[in-house]
């Protein structure tokens, strides 16, 4: 489980267990000047839910999405987080999954507030349930193929349970069933905003530079000339010219081949794995033959 995944698993489950268990299960209460006496469940929902009609309160934005009191709501919330985000986490980085999981969440609840200046909505909303629709967006534009049990039953594609369950929020959006299907609205439209920057390259521009910086580093350690021969110096020499990004035939590219493995790896973690270049996905495929080769497979 990639570690910004087990961060947020951790952070919902640590004050879910403050409301709930000590809240509700252990019935631990306190009394703050100006709010009265009321349980710690409580007092965690009115200082973390946002609010639409206290916009100036900016903390709420990003707290709600860290509050769960009931043990369902938490428990979908989590399971949906785990199901979804995993992939996710590995295909985009964690800087980018970490960047949509709270852009998304923050706009479900700037959507809420617009929502309730159109005189359509006025309840708190409490949560990740936002934050997780953007985060399902991006599952649905990875992986649209991919089967899903819906409500645990019906097996459905995701590029069609996405639209199924948009439907569902717009047609029960004014069902006052308790369920803030704005902010699932809100998370949606995010999670499209998002993914478009996305596969504009948003955010990669920096992240290339770097890459490329990396490469020069990289090859500097190693200088390139006419002749095909290594002089045991540390400078390769090769026929033709030389690519950065390439390794080179015949001749050491790295002298530590795990060295390159946890750099490659590292940058999935950090950036995802469509980050890798063709040579470092090559890599990948050649250390995982010759693993298969030792290991006696076929």
């Amino acid at each position: 489980m990639p570690k910004v995944l087990r961060t947020l698993l951790i952070v919902n489950a640590v004050v879910f267990l403050l409301a709930f268990v000590g809240g509700k299960l252990l019935g631990l209460h306190l009394n703050l000047p100006g709010l009265g006496y009321g349980s710690l469940a409580d007092y965690i929902a009115y200082f973390g839910a946002f609010w639409p009609f206290a916009p100036e309160q900016a903390w709420r934005f990003v707290t709600y999405m860290f509050v769960h009191v009931d043990f369902w709501h938490f428990l979908f919330n989590m399971l949906m987080l785990w199901m979804f985000g995993s992939d996710v986490a590995d295909m985009m980085g964690a800087k980018h999954f970490t960047g949509m999981y709270f852009f998304c969440g923050i706009f479900a609840a700037v959507f809420s507030l617009a929502m309730y200046w159109l005189g359509m909505t006025n309840a708190p909303i409490i949560g990740a349930s936002g934050a997780l629709m953007g985060i399902f967006v991006a599952y649905y534009k990875f992986f649209p193929d991919r089967m899903l049990l819906m409500f645990f039953f019906f097996p459905m594609r995701i590029k069609y349970a996405m639209w199924f369950m948009v439907a569902v929020d717009v047609f029960m959006a004014h069902s006052s069933d308790g369920v803030a299907h704005f902010a699932h609205l809100g998370g949606v439209v995010g999670g499209f905003l998002y993914m478009f920057l996305y596969e504009k390259g948003f955010g990669n521009t920096l992240a290339g530079m770097r890459r490329s910086m990396e490469e020069k580093i990289r090859s500097s350690r190693f200088k390139v000339h006419e002749g095909g021969r290594n002089d045991g110096e540390g400078t390769v020499y090769r026929n033709g010219p030389a690519r950065s990004d390439e390794p080179i035939e015949g001749e050491v590219f790295y002298v530590d081949e795990q060295k390159r493995m946890d750099e490659i790896l590292k940058k999935v973690n950090s950036e995802g794995i469509n980050s890798l270049t063709e040579s470092e996905r090559q890599f990948l495929l050649r250390a995982g033959e010759k693993l298969r080769r030792r290991r006696g497979g076929f």
